[in-house]
């Protein structure tokens, strides 16, 4: 069944979304106050904080935006703004890709169809699912470019999550990991990295395929790392956790966006992504960080992490 991509235009726009914690003021701890914040929102911010899986989370997410200074703008403002209003409420906002001591089991599922039903359907897969990450959407033209940009994005999916690690502790322990949020979320179905795909005529037949045989609703329900995402033009990177600093939300999306437009307008291969290496070297990102040595195919070495994003940044 055929996708209509929605073109995003040539310019790589982008939008970023962030999921915030919702904490106690006085304690820390992860509180269901997300009624109480929305309804006190001005209408004029309504569009732009939105509900999540459980009432102690938020999401707060940017207008398209050419750059990512324009981006920030609106991110700080938004944290600025929302915290004010959960303030009102006896609560503040926080920002990481987990909480370090709440625990899941107290947390209260978001009263909506969408989240009744995840929760129903994935049980304790998805109560566990208290966890929060940065989204960055970068505009594309067409479908055809979405599938080049989404196999070089999940190329640098490792990296960018090791560049993003912020997710050392859950329910009250060191876990070992730099982020094991990416741990806790791939146990859903459809999540981890992505197919490699060839191109859209492949996802539109993969998520058909979903669809018919009753493991989906529609393509939204892809929690891959990377995604295209039709219905608003972009490819989605979904693999980030969520800043604490909102320098790092800011310099982690210009690098998506550099990646995006590197991948459709410079000398990076074409074609799928090897999936295989990309997997062991997400695994090294989420154990280690930017400690972590990542395997080059193409050299037949280990290379630091570091190494790796120094050049990755020269050559964009």
């Amino acid at each position: 069944m055929p996708i209509e991509f929605k073109g995003g235009g040539s310019g790589y726009s982008l939008g970023v979304e962030e999921e915030l914690h919702i904490v106690d003021a006085t304690t820390g701890e992860l509180v269901p106050k997300i009624e109480d914040v929305m309804a006190r929102l001005p209408k004029e911010l309504a569009e732009f904080v939105s509900y999540e899986l459980f009432q102690s989370v938020l999401e707060i997410k940017t207008p398209p935006c050419a750059t990512a200074a324009d981006a920030e703008r609106h991110l700080r403002e938004l944290r600025g703004r929302v915290g004010s209003w959960a303030a009102a409420c006896g609560a503040s906002l926080a920002s990481a890709g987990t909480h370090p001591f709440s625990r899941y089991r107290d947390q209260k599922v978001t009263e909506q169809e969408r989240y009744v039903k995840v929760i129903e359907t994935l049980r304790w897969v998805a109560e566990r699912e208290v966890i929060f990450g940065q989204h960055v959407h970068v505009a594309v033209p067409d479908g055809e470019r979405a599938i080049e940009a989404h196999n070089r994005l999940s190329e640098q999916a490792p990296l960018l999550l090791a560049l993003s690690a912020n997710s050392p502790f859950w329910q009250d322990f060191d876990t070992g990991f730099e982020s094991c949020r990416v741990k806790i979320f791939e146990t859903f179905p459809r999540a981890g990295l992505p197919p490699a795909f060839p191109d859209w005529e492949s996802f539109e037949g993969y998520v058909d395929l979903m669809v018919r045989s009753g493991a989906m609703d529609d393509y939204t329900y892809c929690w891959w790392d990377v995604r295209p995402h039709p219905n608003i033009g972009t490819i989605e990177l979904r693999i980030l956790d969520s800043q604490t600093n909102l320098k790092y939300t800011t310099a982690l999306t210009a690098l998506t966006q550099c990646v995006v437009a590197h991948a459709l307008e410079g000398s990076e291969p074409k074609g799928p992504y090897n999936r295989d290496i990309a997997e062991e070297n997400r695994w090294r990102a989420s154990r280690h960080g930017m400690d972590a040595g990542f395997y080059d195919a193409a050299g037949d070495r280990t290379v630091p992490a570091r190494e790796i994003a120094r050049d990755l940044v020269e050559r964009l």
